[in-house]
């Protein structure tokens, strides 16, 4: 099972020891006297509605962060980062709740369990953040040690019942906003798909409770006037087919799906109640006010991006927690988990990984295409940004999200380790597409590479290219800079075996031969 290091649990102690010993001996009803937004922030006059409805309150509201905590700079105009999200809300000072909906991972490696980390640092710090639903992908975690880590904030899952003793998911958050109480609720849905090593989603100690029945207990003994929000993991039909069978309705559903890549222009409305999408990787802020009326929720909705400065060094951010990220990746490179997270599973052919330069014995053309290309410089480029302080200025050549898509078969047996141990698979080479070479090269007709896992070039492609990494990304545009095929001879030998060649063939173009 995953676990932190040295390091890295020197790193946890020292950052939330005092939390870690004061939040368990809170309860619900202690959430509510205390004050609600960033504890810096002056505290507004109340806005009552001129028609007689209630106090309108302004939220800040993000969700499924997937381990995201900055854009990773391969691209300019990239939007998001906790820095930024930081500095906005400092810059703002007047929201009255935080809203973090939970999944700050995608997966349940080590790395992401330091993300995990980083991420709950830095929405306690500065400006506390009010409420942090839990999402399926945190449940992929260590549940003792993510436990331990959500002591940092108002954690709140609704339809969870943990096994663990000091669990310190709540089923609700009520806050008091100037006389307006506001509860929130979460809905996790379900365990992990795909928990992390030795971890069963079996041997799990959560069990999920069915939506409606975790609803009506999160809002059992709720006042009239209270207003309700729901944080949703489940999807965004199946939200759709839950918002007209809960009561006490909800005012606001917010729901975290992953199909919805950006917030939509305008919210929705089901059954009378908003409904919002939030959008990954917290790119995009959604900035929401809320207020009961006569007729229902009254529902204000402002998509909020965050660009990086045009004018400060770095693109800007809040400093402290540009400090923060900076020392997860310190602790990243330290920790080598670069390394540990080498080799973890089979090739997809079963094959195992030569090189570029073994290819180029027989498929001379198309190597030299290649060598002109900047996948065949790949490598070079996280080592120059390292050593630029203005770009990057931390090891990005040891941060494995950074260095998979700049080798060959990282993560996979055989595959990139690192520069020392496994020089010939940096770059974007052979087969980081065609798959695995080792029994191609024994015996190629028995054993053709086509393009790796079956999958159209142009999904294969979009794995790291895509519309954040590389958001001007067309496929039929950029293959004409790497268009390469079969070479001269294997075409004159498959007309001799009275096989057409493919559009592209006889000038070496074809990436979907599927017969090198």
């Amino acid at each position: 099972m995953t676990s932190l290091t040295p390091a890295a649990a020197l790193l946890f102690a020292l950052g939330i020891g005092t939390v870690a010993a004061t939040a368990t001996q809170c309860t619900d009803r202690d959430l509510v006297s205390r004050p609600a937004g960033p504890s810096a922030a002056p505290e507004r006059p109340a806005q009552q509605d001129p028609g007689g409805g209630g106090e309108r309150i302004r939220l800040l509201v993000s969700g499924a962060m997937l381990g995201r905590l900055e854009p990773c700079g391969c691209a300019s105009g990239q939007l998001g980062g906790l820095p930024r999200r930081v500095q906005h809300i400092g810059e703002q000072r007047d929201y009255d709740l935080l809203i973090e909906g939970g999944d700050l991972v995608e997966g349940a490696t080590e790395l992401d369990l330091l993300k995990g980390l980083t991420a709950l640092q830095v929405l306690s710090a500065t400006h506390p953040y009010d409420a942090v639903g839990v999402g399926p992908n945190d449940l992929a975690l260590p549940p003792e040690q993510w436990a331990a880590f959500l002591t940092m904030v108002p954690a709140v899952a609704s339809d969870l019942e943990c096994e663990l003793p000091d669990w310190p998911a709540r089923p609700f958050v009520e806050k008091d906003v100037r006389g307006q109480l506001v509860r929130i609720a979460s809905l996790t849905v379900a365990l992990p798909a795909e928990p992390g090593e030795g971890n069963p989603a079996a041997e799990l100690p959560f069990k999920i409770v069915p939506p409606l029945t975790a609803w009506q207990r999160a809002m059992a003994d709720v006042a009239d006037s209270t207003l309700r929000v729901l944080l949703y993991h489940g999807g965004d039909m199946p939200a759709r087919d839950l918002v007209p069978q809960l009561e006490p309705k909800p005012d606001l559903v917010v729901c975290f799906d992953e199909s919805h890549s950006e917030p939509p222009a305008q919210p929705e409305t089901v059954a009378g109640v908003p409904l919002v999408f939030p959008g990954i990787r917290g790119r995009v802020m959604l900035e929401l006010t809320l207020q009961r009326t006569a007729t229902g929720p009254s529902l204000g909705y402002s998509p909020v991006p965050l660009p990086a400065s045009k004018t400060l060094p770095g693109g800007g951010g809040d400093p402290d927690t540009k400090a923060m990220l900076l020392q997860h990746r310190q602790d990243v490179a330290a920790d080598h988990v670069l390394e540990k997270l080498a080799e973890q599973h089979p090739t997809s052919n079963g094959a195992r990984y030569v090189g570029s330069q073994t290819c180029a014995g027989c498929h001379p053309s198309a190597s030299q295409v290649w060598q002109q290309t900047r996948h065949a410089h790949a490598w070079q480029t996280l080592v120059d940004a390292e050593q630029d302080p203005k770009r990057y200025g931390w090891p990005v050549t040891q941060y494995p999200d950074c260095v998979s898509c700049h080798v060959v078969g990282y993560g996979d047996v055989s595959g990139f380790v690192n520069p020392k141990k496994t020089p010939q698979l940096t770059d974007v080479g052979c087969e980081r597409c065609h798959g695995a070479g080792s029994d191609h090269i024994g015996n190629p007709a028995a054993n053709p590479l086509g393009i790796r896992g079956g999958t159209a070039p142009s999904m294969l492609c979009v794995q790291c290219h895509d519309f954040e990494q590389s958001p001007d990304f067309l496929y039929g545009d950029k293959w004409k800079l790497i268009e390469h095929g079969l070479e001269p001879h294997m075409v004159q030998a498959r007309k001799a075996r009275g096989i057409e060649p493919k559009n592209g063939d006889a000038k070496n173009g074809d990436p979907n031969d599927g017969k090198k």
